[in-house]
């Protein structure tokens, strides 16, 4: 507890003026408010009409986000919606995009039919049905894992729990994998499980009656309430940001719409008179909104092949710049520590600024190491990046990066565009206690607006191409590969570039490397 006092007081001192800036921008609420702020829910429209993600608000306004797409998801902080849509061959796949329209990404790319996504309580990852299997996805599309045969799975608000159906009975999973366990069962298929935000209940659709029903389901209890009762087909409950309302689609009026009724049981009432309006995703935000980064990977840049001479032997190094631009809503701040001298490792922690002049704190986060190097000898921060060469074909790694780690500060670069809570000057201008391998305590960061760039062979900066066939292979840079960090958005970690290597005066001499094509937002390029 003392060490995160000194922290935050480290914190005050070192960035009063980011701080300054950033609560004033917060106060107006322009800057930090949630894109498309009216919108209390969202939709899809049924295939019969195109399909189409909306969203629907205040004074029944009502507009169209994704053509043709399914499968609304909102993010915990109610700025972002996943989504589902239906490639050439008929499969779906994962995208996202915030409220009003802008940041526009894709999450995964498999040939597997995905749908029914939703996130969990962190934001960092997803949960979705992959071709009837319960699957675990990270949000930046990296990484799977398959949980169990089902179908309609919602992660619990607590986040240690998934439910799912398996066509006849509901179950829950943990989302690190185990045997499911039973949750609920009867005659007729129990399907579409929703959560309440509290935790308390679980909504489904039940045909134990011979019509498609809303059942609520006491989780303490184990009691379930009817919520709807007559010939109309419905589906997709959702529950209310309070909790207290269960919205589902239904076809009462002859179309599907959608409608609301209290969980306790009651007269279900019209919520949106959208024709073939299903799957309805109730935005919830938070009371407070964290200032959060946003690390967009820019793709490598300055290729070129030096060669060294290593073991008596030639190697070819192939090098690059990386430059990865906080494009987010605050900085990146990150404050390590170490107990003494004597242990070699200092434990970061992120700092979140939060928009009403809060901080939040994430611990472990990372790891700093001292580097001695003829360039330089500073605390290094490991893994903020990984460079790979991977095949095309299947998308392999052939080589990885050796990079020891990295310093962020301010005096690197810019990035493109203007940024509302942009400092007016640099605040990070530290050099991660540079000549100082008996430092404690370490504070390195990011600003809104500044870019964290690294030259061509610089401590690492570079490839070893030695013995690698001829052939095309992507060189994909990626910002914060193992998730640690917390973003508004992680789709847009990596970047890449399709290469041709050619050896065109045999494998002992220095290879050629073509640009083929650069794909900015993408690691499959």
């Amino acid at each position: 507890m003392k060490r995160t006092l000194l922290a935050l007081a480290a914190l005050s001192a070192v960035a009063a003026g980011l701080a300054a800036a950033a609560l004033s921008l917060a106060a107006g609420g322009s800057a930090s408010a949630p894109p498309a702020p009216w919108a209390t829910l969202a939709f899809s429209r049924s295939e019969i009409v195109g399909g189409g993600i909306f969203l629907a608000g205040r004074g029944n306004r009502v507009i169209g986000l994704v053509p043709g797409a399914a499968d609304p998801a909102w993010t915990p902080d109610g700025r972002r919606l996943a989504y589902v849509v239906p490639g050439a061959a008929g499969a779906g796949d994962l995208f996202v995009v915030d409220a009003d329209g802008t940041h526009k990404g894709r999450i995964t790319d498999t040939i597997d039919d995905e749908q029914s996504p939703d996130w969990s309580p962190d934001g960092m990852r997803l949960v979705v049905e992959r071709d009837g299997n319960v699957v675990v996805v990270r949000a930046d599309g990296q990484g799977s894992r398959r949980l169990a045969a089902g179908v309609n799975p919602v992660w619990s608000p607590g986040g240690g729990r998934i439910a799912y159906s398996d066509g006849d009975d509901l179950y829950t999973v943990r989302p690190g994998g185990g045997r499911p366990r039973k949750l609920y069962g009867t005659t007729g298929a129990q399907t579409e499980p929703a959560w309440s935000p509290d935790g308390r209940r679980l909504a489904f659709i039940s045909d134990e009656s011979g019509f498609a029903d809303v059942i609520a389901l006491d989780l303490k209890t184990g009691g379930t309430t009817r919520l709807t009762a007559d010939d109309a087909v419905d589906s997709s409950p959702a529950f209310s940001a309070n909790s207290r309302q269960v919205v589902f689609a239904s076809a009462k009026a002859g179309v599907e719409t959608l409608w609301r009724v209290p969980v306790g049981g009651g007269q279900a009432l019209p919520e949106l008179a959208t024709p073939y309006a299903v799957a309805p995703a109730i935005r919830r935000l938070p009371s407070v909104t964290a200032l959060l980064p946003d690390l967009e990977q820019r793709a490598p840049a300055d290729l070129s092949v030096r060669t060294v001479e290593r073991g008596g032997r030639r190697h070819f190094l192939l090098g690059f710049d990386s430059a990865t631009d906080n494009i987010g809503l605050g900085p990146v701040i990150l404050s390590a520590h170490r107990s003494s001298r004597s242990v070699p490792f200092m434990r970061a922690s992120q700092l979140a600024r939060m928009a009403r002049g809060s901080r939040r704190t994430h611990p472990r986060i990372g790891v700093l190491r001292y580097v001695r190097s003829s360039t330089h000898n500073h605390w290094h921060i490991l893994g903020f990046q990984r460079y790979e060469l991977r095949r095309v074909a299947d998308n392999g790694v052939v080589v990885r990066d050796h990079k020891s780690g990295f310093c962020l500060a301010d005096h690197y670069a810019h990035a493109p565009g203007t940024f509302a809570l942009e400092p007016r000057h640099p605040v990070f201008r530290g050099y991660c206690e540079q000549g100082n391998p008996q430092a404690l305590s370490v504070f390195q960061g990011t600003s809104v607006g500044y870019t964290d760039r690294y030259p061509s062979y610089f401590h690492g900066q570079n490839l070893d191409l030695t013995g690698v066939p001829a052939g095309n292979y992507l060189l994909v840079h990626r910002a914060n590969r193992r998730l640690l960090l917390y973003e508004l958005r992680y789709e847009n970690n990596a970047a890449s570039l399709r290469i041709r290597i050619r050896w065109p005066h045999g494998r002992y001499r220095r290879p050629s490397v073509e640009i083929v094509r650069t794909c900015s937002d993408s690691d499959r390029c």
